[in-house]
Protein backbone atom coordinates (compact mmCIF):
# COMPACT_ATOMS: atom_id res chain seq x y z
CA UNK A 1 0.00 0.00 0.00
CA UNK A 2 0.98 3.80 -0.73
CA UNK A 3 2.47 5.51 2.04
CA UNK A 4 4.45 8.68 0.00
CA UNK A 5 3.60 11.69 0.94
CA UNK A 6 5.71 14.64 -1.11
CA UNK A 7 4.70 18.46 -0.66
CA UNK A 8 2.12 20.37 1.37
CA UNK A 9 0.27 17.26 2.69
CA UNK A 10 3.82 16.17 4.22
CA UNK A 11 4.48 19.09 5.25
CA UNK A 12 1.02 19.46 6.90
CA UNK A 13 1.58 15.51 8.51
CA UNK A 14 5.11 15.97 9.65
CA UNK A 15 4.25 18.64 11.60
CA UNK A 16 2.18 16.72 13.29
CA UNK A 17 4.57 14.66 15.38
CA UNK A 18 7.32 17.40 15.09
CA UNK A 19 4.42 19.70 16.94
CA UNK A 20 5.87 22.96 15.19
CA UNK A 21 2.88 24.98 13.79
CA UNK A 22 4.85 27.55 12.76
CA UNK A 23 5.49 25.50 9.22
CA UNK A 24 2.04 25.62 8.43
CA UNK A 25 2.27 28.59 6.31
CA UNK A 26 4.40 26.35 3.72
CA UNK A 27 1.38 24.19 3.39
CA UNK A 28 -2.03 25.67 4.17
CA UNK A 29 -3.19 28.65 1.81
CA UNK A 30 -3.93 32.51 4.51
CA UNK A 31 -7.76 31.20 3.82
CA UNK A 32 -7.70 26.92 4.49
CA UNK A 33 -10.44 25.00 6.37
CA UNK A 34 -10.50 22.10 8.55
CA UNK A 35 -13.29 20.44 9.43
CA UNK A 36 -12.55 18.08 12.40
CA UNK A 37 -15.17 15.90 11.77
CA UNK A 38 -14.91 14.51 15.20
CA UNK A 39 -15.53 17.35 17.94
CA UNK A 40 -17.77 18.93 14.75
CA UNK A 41 -15.30 21.75 14.59
CA UNK A 42 -14.50 24.09 11.76
CA UNK A 43 -11.57 26.27 11.57
CA UNK A 44 -11.20 28.97 8.94
CA UNK A 45 -8.05 30.70 8.01
CA UNK A 46 -3.95 30.14 8.33
CA UNK A 47 -4.01 31.57 11.79
CA UNK A 48 -6.87 30.27 13.13
CA UNK A 49 -5.45 26.84 12.10
CA UNK A 50 -2.12 27.66 13.65
CA UNK A 51 -3.79 28.18 17.14
CA UNK A 52 -6.25 25.31 16.55
CA UNK A 53 -2.94 22.68 15.59
CA UNK A 54 -0.93 24.05 18.22
CA UNK A 55 -3.52 23.92 21.17
CA UNK A 56 -4.50 19.83 20.14
CA UNK A 57 -1.06 19.08 20.29
CA UNK A 58 -0.20 20.59 23.40
CA UNK A 59 -2.92 18.77 25.13
CA UNK A 60 -2.90 15.29 23.35
CA UNK A 61 0.68 14.89 22.43
CA UNK A 62 -0.33 13.77 19.17
CA UNK A 63 1.67 11.16 17.12
CA UNK A 64 0.65 10.25 13.72
CA UNK A 65 1.77 7.45 11.19
CA UNK A 66 0.49 7.22 8.32
CA UNK A 67 -0.40 4.07 6.79
CA UNK A 68 -1.88 4.20 3.75
CA UNK A 69 -2.35 7.24 0.94
CA UNK A 70 -4.70 7.32 -2.08
CA UNK A 71 -5.97 9.80 -4.85
CA UNK A 72 -9.21 9.79 -6.42
CA UNK A 73 -11.30 12.78 -7.92
CA UNK A 74 -8.62 15.45 -7.01
CA UNK A 75 -8.38 14.43 -3.21
CA UNK A 76 -5.80 13.17 -1.53
CA UNK A 77 -7.28 10.71 1.02
CA UNK A 78 -4.81 9.90 3.85
CA UNK A 79 -5.17 6.91 6.41
CA UNK A 80 -3.12 7.44 9.62
CA UNK A 81 -3.09 5.41 13.03
CA UNK A 82 -3.15 8.83 15.61
CA UNK A 83 -1.49 8.19 19.24
CA UNK A 84 -1.49 10.88 21.94
CA UNK A 85 -3.12 11.73 25.09
CA UNK A 86 -6.76 11.08 24.59
CA UNK A 87 -9.21 8.28 25.35
CA UNK A 88 -9.41 6.88 21.96
CA UNK A 89 -5.59 6.23 21.46
CA UNK A 90 -4.67 4.91 19.17
CA UNK A 91 -7.39 5.54 16.55
CA UNK A 92 -7.38 5.78 12.70
CA UNK A 93 -8.06 8.68 11.06
CA UNK A 94 -8.75 9.64 7.69
CA UNK A 95 -7.64 12.78 5.96
CA UNK A 96 -9.59 14.36 2.79
CA UNK A 97 -6.98 17.03 1.65
CA UNK A 98 -7.60 19.56 -1.30
CA UNK A 99 -4.66 21.01 -2.82
CA UNK A 100 -4.75 23.93 -5.02
CA UNK A 101 -1.16 25.95 -6.36
CA UNK A 102 0.60 23.42 -4.16
CA UNK A 103 -1.04 24.51 -1.07
CA UNK A 104 -3.16 22.86 0.75
CA UNK A 105 -6.99 24.73 0.72
CA UNK A 106 -9.37 22.27 2.51
CA UNK A 107 -8.85 19.44 5.23
CA UNK A 108 -11.82 17.08 6.36
CA UNK A 109 -10.36 15.22 9.56
CA UNK A 110 -12.56 12.07 10.09
CA UNK A 111 -12.11 9.53 13.14
CA UNK A 112 -12.48 5.89 12.23
CA UNK A 113 -15.03 3.41 14.05
CA UNK A 114 -12.76 0.57 13.78
CA UNK A 115 -10.60 -0.02 16.67
CA UNK A 116 -7.01 -0.98 17.06
CA UNK A 117 -5.73 -3.29 18.88
CA UNK A 118 -2.23 -2.73 20.47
Amino acid sequence: MNTKLSGPISIYLDSINSNDSSVLEKCLTKDAHVHDVGENNHINGLEAIKKWRGGSNDEFKLKSEVTAVEEKYGITIVTSIASGNFPSSPQIFYYFFTVADNLITNIEIIPGEENIKV
